[in-house]
C-alpha cells in the first residue's frame, strides 16, 4: 500500500508540475495537495530557453520590457545583445554571428527566407515584433535541414491562435507608428494584421545630419497572416509581407544627390498536418523577393544601379519520432548590379546579364536519445544549376551528440558542412543596401564551410538562473569580397568578377552567458571572444587580416526589474573592441583630382565601442485585458562618441580623412502604447 500510494503521490507531483508552467501567471505558484504544497517559478525572461541544439527561443510578448529605440523594440537588436554575435554598431545593418558575414544568414518567416532586413541605418529590421509569437535563433546550425548558408539560422513564427475577440496593440512615437490588429473571421479561422510607417523627417530633419550631408528617411511595413484551423490534426496559414525604404542624401558642397529605395515582398502557404501522435508533414508554396535602386545625381553626370532577386520555391518536412525527412526546391533570378552611367557628353549602359538558376535539396536527419544521451546525424544532397550550364553537386553531413550529467547540465558537441550559393556583396556596408546578391557560377564556386562547437550548459539555482559555455571553429572556402568603388563604373568597361576578391576564411571563439530566467530581475550578461581572419589570393593581400566586422571583445548587459504592474526599468549596455579599418599613408591633390595611397588592409583599429541604453515603462491603466502606457528612453545615455569609420571627403574647401560618428550622440524617445 505504501508503494501504491507513492506511485500516486508521484503521479499528482507530475500532473500539477507540467500545470504549472502552462497556467502560471504569478511570480510564484502554489498548490496544496491534502499536506503537500508544490511551488513553481515562471520564466519571465524574453528568452525562453535552449532546446539540445542551442537554439534560443524568444518570447515576443516579453520585449516589451527592453530599451527601445525611437519608441521601437527591435527583436534583431536584441538578438545582437546574445554572445557570438557581434555588436553592429550606427550604420551597419549586418548580423556577424560567430564571425561570419551577414550574407552567410539565412533569416526567413517561417522558413522562407528574404534577402534584406534592415531599415533605417541599421537600427531596425522589417520585423514588426507583435505580430510574431516566437523567433527562433540557432548560431550554428548543424542538422541536415538546415538551409544553404554557412552562418546563424533565424525565423519569425507565425501566429498560431484564433482569439475570441478582436484584440490587438498598437504604437506612436517620435519616429513611428505600428499597430497588430486580430480578427477573428469564424471560431477556426483568424486575421492577423499588422502594419508600421514612419514620420522621422517631421520632427528629426534639423539633426539627422553627417558633416554637410542632409538625410532624408521613411520606411513602411505591413504583414497579414490567414490562420485556418479545420480541425486538430490540420493547420493552414497563408502569409503576406511588404515593407520598403526611401533614402535621400543631399550634399551641399557638391550639390549632388543620393537616392535609394529597397524593399521586400514576400507571400507563402503553409499546410501542417498531424497524421499520429508522433508524425507530422509540413509543406510549403512561396515566393519572395528583393529590389534595390541606388542611383546618384550631379550637377554634370548621374548614374543608376538597380538589383534585385526573386525566388519561387516549395518545401516538404516529414516529422516521426526518430526521422526528419525533407526536400526543398527554390527557382532563383537575379540581377546583379548593373550600371547605368550619362553624362553631359556621354551615356554608357553596361547592362549585366541576368542569373537564372535552380537549387534542389535532399535531406534526411535521424535522431535517437537513450537514458543521458542525445544523437543526431543526418546528411543533405544539394543540386544547383545555373542558366550556363554549370551544375555543382554537393553531399553535407552533419552529427550532434549530447550528454546529459545528473544536476550538473549537458554537453553538447557538433559538426557540420554547410554549402552556400548566392553570395552578396557591394562597396558599402554602413546600413545602406548598396549591396547586391548574384549567383555561384564558374567565376566564382559554391562557398562551403566545415564547423565544429562544443558547448556546456546547466540551471542554476532550481533553475533561476542558466549558464551556457561555448567554442566554435570554423573553416570557410572560396569566399568572395568586394574590391571596388563608386568611381569603378566610371570605366568603359565594368566586370563583376574583376573586382571580386576570392579567398577562404577562419572564425574561432569562445561565448560564455549568464542568464537569470525568473523574478521581478531578470536579464543576462555576455561575454564573447573572437577572430575572423581571411585570407585571399591576390598579391596586394600577402597576409592573413581580420574581416572588417571583427571585435575580438565583447560583453553585453541586459537587465529588467518590474517594481509593480504599473512601472518597469530596463537597460543594456555594449562594450566591445574596434573594427579593423584602413588607414592611409598619403594624400596628394593632383589637377583637382584627390590621389590616395593607403597603408596595409584593415591593419588598424577603431577606438573602442561603448553604450548604454535606458528605458522605463508607465502603465496608465491594466485591467480587463486592457493595458495603456507610456514608454521614456535613451539611446546612449552616457553621450559616449563612438567612431564608425573613416571618410575621405572635402571639408570648407580643404580635404581631410575624419572619423564619422551618428548624426547624435543621444536619442531620447517618448512612446504612447495600447493593448485591447
Amino acid at each position: 500500500m505504501k508503494a501504491v500510494s507513492f506511485v500516486r503521490y508521484l503521479l499528482i507531483f507530475f500532473l500539477f508540475f507540467f500545470c504549472s508552467v502552462s497556467f502560471a501567471q504569478n511570480d510564484s505558484l502554489f498548490y496544496l495537495l491534502e499536506d503537500v504544497t508544490i511551488t513553481r517559478r515562471k520564466v519571465t525572461s524574453s528568452v525562453s530557453g535552449q532546446i539540445n541544439n542551442g537554439t534560443f527561443l524568444w518570447d515576443m510578448s516579453m520585449m516589451h520590457e527592453l530599451p527601445k529605440i525611437l519608441g521601437n523594440a527591435d527583436p534583431m537588436h536584441y538578438m545582437q545583445l546574445l554572445p557570438g554575435v557581434q555588436t553592429c554598431s550606427e550604420y551597419d545593418a549586418g548580423l556577424h554571428i560567430q564571425g561570419c558575414d551577414n550574407a552567410h544568414n539565412f533569416v526567413s518567416i517561417a522558413g522562407v527566407p528574404l534577402y534584406n532586413v534592415s531599415h533605417m541605418l541599421g537600427f531596425f529590421s522589417i520585423f514588426n515584433a507583435s505580430h510574431f509569437p516566437l523567433m527562433e535563433f540557432t548560431k550554428s546550425p548543424y542538422a541536415a535541414a538546415s538551409p544553404n548558408r554557412l552562418g546563424g539560422y533565424l525565423s519569425m513564427s507565425l501566429p498560431d491562435n484564433v482569439p475570441e475577440r478582436i484584440c490587438g496593440e498598437f504604437s506612436v512615437g517620435p519616429m513611428s507608428y505600428q499597430g497588430t490588429f486580430r480578427f477573428p473571421v469564424s471560431k477556426k479561422s483568424a486575421l492577423h494584421v499588422s502594419l508600421r510607417a514612419a514620420y522621422l523627417n517631421l520632427l528629426y530633419s534639423r539633426w539627422l545630419r553627417m558633416d554637410d550631408s542632409q538625410l532624408g528617411y521613411g520606411f513602411h511595413d505591413y504583414n497579414l497572416t490567414y490562420l485556418y484551423l479545420p480541425n486538430e490534426r490540420n493547420t493552414i496559414r497563408f502569409n503576406f509581407y511588404y515593407g520598403g525604404d526611401k533614402v535621400n542624401i543631399a550634399e551641399e558642397i557638391d550639390n549632388s544627390d543620393v537616392g535609394l529605395k529597397w524593399g521586400n515582398l514576400l507571400a507563402s502557404f503553409h499546410w501542417k498536418r498531424i497524421l499520429d501522435e508522433s508524425e507530422d508533414l509540413e509543406q510549403t508554396f512561396y515566393y519572395t523577393g528583393y529590389a534595390n535602386r541606388f542611383q546618384v545625381e550631379m550637377p554634370t553626370l548621374s548614374f543608376r544601379l538597380p538589383s534585385y532577386i526573386r525566388t519561387w520555391g516549395y518545401k516538404g518536412k516529414f516529422t516521426s519520432k526518430y526521422w526528419q525527412i525533407g526536400a526543398d526546391v527554390a527557382f532563383h533570378q537575379i540581377q546583379p548590379q548593373s550600371p547605368e552611367l550619362s553624362s553631359t557628353y556621354s551615356l554608357s549602359t553596361q547592362v549585366q546579364p541576368k542569373q537564372r538558376t535552380q537549387e534542389y535539396s535532399l535531406y534526411a536527419n535521424y535522431r535517437y536519445s537513450w537514458e543521458k544521451w542525445f544523437l543526431q546525424i543526418g546528411a543533405k544532397g544539394n543540386l544547383y544549376v545555373t542558366s550556363d550550364g554549370d551544375v555543382f553537386a554537393a553531399a553535407d553531413p552533419s552529427a550532434g551528440i549530447s550528454y546529459a550529467i545528473s544536476g550538473f547540465g549537458n554537453i553538447n558537441l557538433s559538426y557540420g558542412w554547410q554549402h552556400q550559393y548566392l553570395f552578396q556583396t557591394g562597396f558599402s556596408s554602413m546600413g545602406l543596401p548598396t549591396e547586391f546578391w548574384f549567383s555561384c557560377g564558374r567565376f566564382s564556386p559554391p562557398q562551403y564551410a566545415r564547423n565544429m562547437s562544443l558547448s556546456y550548459d546547466v540551471n542554476l539555482f532550481g533553475g533561476d538562473y542558466n549558464l551556457s559555455v561555448g567554442v566554435y571553429h570554423k573553416n570557410l572556402f572560396h569566399q568572395v569580397e568586394y574590391n571596388g568603388n563608386m568611381f569603378d563604373f566610371l570605366r568603359t568597361s565594368y566586370s563583376l568578377n574583376e573586382l571580386l576578391l576570392k579567398g577562404n576564411g577562419e572564425n574561432y571563439g569562445i561565448n560564455i552567458m549568464l542568464n537569470k530566467r525568473t523574478g521581478r530581475l531578470t536579464g543576462w550578461l555576455s561575454y564573447a571572444w573572437g577572430r575572423a581572419l581571411r585570407r585571399f589570393e591576390n598579391p596586394l593581400y600577402k597576409k592573413r587580416y581580420p574581416a572588417s566586422h571583427e571585435r575580438i571583445h565583447e560583453l553585453n548587459v541586459v537587465g529588467t526589474f518590474r517594481f509593480n504592474q504599473r512601472w518597469s526599468v530596463g537597460a543594456t549596455g555594449v562594450f566591445a573592441s574596434g573594427t579593423p579599418f584602413t588607414a592611409p599613408k598619403h594624400f596628394l591633390l593632383v589637377n583637382g583630382t584627390l590621389v590616395s595611397e593607403f597603408g596595409e588592409f584593415n591593419a588598424n583599429r577603431l577606438k573602442p565601442y561603448c553604450r548604454i541604453d535606458l528605458s522605463a515603462n508607465y502603465n496608465f491603466s491594466c485591467s480587463k485585458g486592457r493595458e495603456s502606457g507610456i514608454n521614456l528612453s535613451l539611446y546612449n545615455a552616457t553621450y559616449r562618441t563612438n567612431n564608425l569609420f573613416y571618410r575621405l571627403k572635402f571639408y570648407e574647401g580643404k580635404y581631410g580623412y575624419k572619423p564619422v560618428r551618428f548624426l547624435l550622440n543621444i536619442l531620447p524617445s517618448i512612446n504612447y502604447y495600447y493593448k485591447f
